[in-house]
């Protein structure tokens, strides 16, 4: 019989579960990160799941942006390096100086240049043709693109960032994200389900207001064991997008949202006489040979044929946005693109060359809008000259 004496006291058993289960917690966050370090695909799983560690911020009223100050790692070794003002590229002047024609990049993942370095982007090769084109003019090209956004933060980022830019011309180069949104029935305008991020903003704009982080937040960024709840239902959420068969007709409500959207950045530049460029980004899906016929990317519907019929019919909506504006004597322009299988890292996005072949046709296309921008300060330079 044991000596009640020598009994354990409640106090003590409550220590030892204490001390068991903090071991059994450091083993299991020891463990976590171990795998997380040395496992490619838990590697992965855990990228970007920091929630102080993320390199996106909220704008605007439903907007997202890159962190100023930040680099943005892509798979394949290459990285996207926002400035002080959010942006990839150099940084510009406000106010504009006198004498700048300042241009403005809108669009996803290929306006953005993803795979590519900061000097491979069509800004960048943007800034270079003008530059060989029009010695002795000064030119701006604002790259305000980035992943995953589809027209709605385009208006968005024109809206919150672009406007006070003071834009010269705005060009909209947009059409593959808005084919996600083809899963989503009875879109509406400021749609969440259409919101990349839409959690994780929600929380950011909570902390903004609050002034500071949740202390369950704080947990997070250093214990990889608590963010484990936030993997299960981010999967559990993912597997929920509704992906079903290859639709055979395209969805008028996703191409309705998209013609909306487009239409209202080109209410806010044909308001204040700014040209506008609508382009869809090339796509690989529908030049024969190309090899991918299925894929889980989430801008994608079904297989390559219902997905590039989708493109196809943003495409077409564009162009009769273009038609509308031409007729009422808007400054607008419809940029077409023919690419070739080797100017693709994939179905959307460019290798170095094809995003200097994109940057070539929009800098063509904004020629006639170069031009009378020149004509416009010409009498000016011509007083001076004479005074």
């Amino acid at each position: 019989m044991t000596d009640p004496a020598r009994r354990p006291s409640r106090g003590a058993l409550l220590l030892l579960v204490v001390v068991g289960l903090t071991l059994g917690g450091l083993v299991a966050e020891l463990a976590v990160r171990l795998a997380a370090a040395t496992v490619p695909s838990v590697k992965a799983l855990f990228a970007g799941t920091d929630p102080l560690g993320v390199l996106v911020e909220p704008h605007g009223e439903l907007g997202y942006r890159q962190k100023p100050n930040s680099v943005f790692k892509y798979a394949n070794g290459s990285f996207a390096t926002s400035n002080a003002m959010g942006f990839r590229g150099p940084v510009v002047t406000r106010p504009k100086p006198s004498g700048v024609f300042r241009i403005i990049l809108l669009g996803g993942s290929t306006s953005h240049g993803w795979g590519v370095g900061d000097d491979s982007t069509i800004d960048a090769a943007m800034r270079r043709i003008l530059a060989q084109r029009y010695p002795g003019r000064h030119f701006d090209v604002v790259n305000l693109g980035f992943d995953g956004y589809d027209s709605w933060q385009d208006f968005e980022r024109l809206r919150s960032d672009g406007l006070a830019l003071e834009p010269d011309l705005v060009i909209m180069n947009s059409g593959i994200n808005d084919v996600r949104n083809a899963r989503y029935p009875n879109l509406v305008d400021k749609d969440p389900r259409t919101i990349l991020w839409a959690s994780v903003m929600t929380r950011l704009r909570e902390d903004q207001r609050r002034g500071r982080p949740t202390v369950w937040t704080v947990v997070k960024h250093y214990s990889y064991l608590a963010r484990l709840p936030w993997l299960i239902r981010a999967s559990m959420g993912n597997r929920a997008i509704p992906r079903g068969p290859e639709k055979v007709e395209v969805d008028p409500e996703a191409a309705d949202y998209f013609q909306r959207n487009v239409e209202r950045v080109a209410g806010i530049t044909a308001a204040r006489g700014i040209p506008l460029l609508l382009s869809t980004p090339p796509s690989s899906l529908g030049i024969p040979g190309h090899h991918e016929l299925t894929s889980d990317r989430t801008y994608w519907v079904g297989s390559d044929t219902a997905t590039q019929r989708y493109r196809d019919e943003l495409d077409r909506r564009l162009r009769l946005v273009t038609d509308s504006l031409t007729r009422a004597a808007a400054p607008v322009a419809y940029v077409p693109h023919h690419f070739t299988l080797d100017l693709f890292l994939d179905d959307c996005h460019l290798v170095p060359a094809g995003n200097a072949k994109i940057a070539e046709e929009f800098v063509e296309a904004a020629a006639p809008f170069i031009a009378r921008a020149g004509e416009a300060r010409a009498p000016a330079a011509a007083v001076q000259r004479g005074a």
